[in-house]
C-alpha cells in the first residue's frame, strides 16, 4: 500500500497512465492520483505504526477497506468507459487490496479492536 502511494504521488502520470490508459496521464487525472498516493501513504504508515505501539488495529483495517471499497465503487462507475484489460487491472488491484482487508478484519484477535 505504501509502495502504491509513494508511486502515485511521485509519478502519478505513468501510475495513471498504468491503471487508466492514456486518460490517466492528463493533468487533472495526476491530481487526483497524488491524492490517492497520499490517502494510501497514510493508510499503510496508520497501519504500521499502530502495529508497532500494540494499539487495536480495527480502525486502520476499517479505514482501508472501506477506502478500497470505493476504489471499486469508482472502477464499476466508470465500467463502459475504461479500457478491458485496465478494468482488470483495477478490479484485482483493488478487489485483492479489499478481501486481504476484510480477512485481516474477520480474523483479527480481539484485542485488536478497541475497548
Amino acid at each position: 500500500r505504501i509502495l502504491f502511494g509513494v508511486a502515485a504521488l511521485a509519478a502519478p502520470g505513468a501510475t495513471g497512465q498504468l491503471l487508466a490508459g492514456d486518460g490517466g496521464a492528463a493533468p487533472d487525472a495526476q491530481a487526483f492520483l497524488r491524492g490517492l498516493g497520499g490517502r494510501e501513504i497514510g493508510l499503510g504508515l496508520g497501519l504500521l505504526v499502530t502495529i508497532r505501539a500494540k494499539r487495536p488495529v480495527m480502525p486502520w483495517l476499517a479505514a482501508a477497506l472501506l477506502a478500497d471499497s470505493s476504489d471499486i465503487a469508482g472502477i464499476v462507475g466508470a465500467w463502459r468507459h475504461m479500457d478491458p484489460s485496465k478494468r482488470r487491472l483495477g478490479l484485482v488491484t483493488a478487489g485483492g487490496a479489499a478481501a486481504t482487508g476484510a480477512i485481516l478484519l474477520a480474523t483479527a484477535p480481539r484485542d485488536s479492536f478497541p475497548a
